[in-house]
């Protein structure tokens, strides 16, 4: 991968993926965060700003911090250059526990701030639409890139992300998407588990035979 920091050795790269699956697990007890509105809250694109008041603003605040808190993966894309119908298209294709949200640099900065996302404050320049991702790295990374393959927009980039508090560039990001997914992961588990157990199973299978074979050479009488 390649990052702002130092590139995370293989074992890191492997506690991430089991990070990822242990997530998936626990996102079905984590309340949904930012309040959505439509019919499918879940991929509804929001443009967050300050309110008005300090209640407001508080409350704004909170429901950001939130939906960090259930987020695996951020990562960003500017904005500059897509419209409105750009992202509707854009949200309507992430999966589900994915959001696309316009957050604006300092809300963001605030909502970060003391928390394993706070390095995401180099990345906080220009108009962000930012991506909040629970569980499916894999499935919303891809989408954005057939989202990008579709609109025929070349040189919309993913500007960069954070995971697990570290800050990766657009080819850390897009390396990341290419990491086994959840469903991947338990069925290489599980494909490993069961490839020992029938090890196991064929040497258990041929002890008897061969504690046999020993006790008879054992008792056997000397030629």
């Amino acid at each position: 991968l390649t990052g702002a920091g130092p590139a995370p050795d293989f074992m890191a790269m492997l506690r991430s993926i089991l990070l990822l699956a242990c997530v998936a697990a626990a996102t079905a007890f984590v309340p949904a965060g930012l309040p959505l509105t439509g019919a499918r809250g879940s991929r509804r694109s929001l443009s967050i700003n300050m309110g008005k008041t300090v209640a407001q603003k508080r409350v704004i605040l909170d429901q950001l911090e939130k939906r960090l808190e259930t987020s695996t993966l951020i990562f960003s894309t500017e904005m500059n250059k897509i419209t409105v119908k750009d992202i509707t298209e854009l949200r309507s294709s992430l999966p589900e526990g994915s959001n696309a949200i316009c957050v604006k640099n300092t809300l963001m900065k605030k909502a970060s701030s003391g928390t394993p996302w706070e390095v995401c404050k180099d990345l906080a320049s220009e108009s962000n639409l930012w991506f909040f991702v629970d569980e499916d790295v894999k499935g919303t990374i891809k989408s954005f890139k057939d989202w990008k393959k579709a609109t025929n927009k070349k040189d919309q980039e993913i500007k960069g992300g954070v995971l697990e508090g570290a800050v990766y560039d657009s080819k850390g990001v897009e390396a990341i998407g290419d990491l086994p997914s959840k469903q991947e992961l338990y069925a290489m588990i599980a494909g490993s588990v069961k490839g020992v157990g029938s090890k196991l199973a064929s040497t258990l299978k041929e002890c008897p035979t061969k504690t046999a074979r020993a006790i008879k050479l054992a008792v056997a009488p000397d030629a």
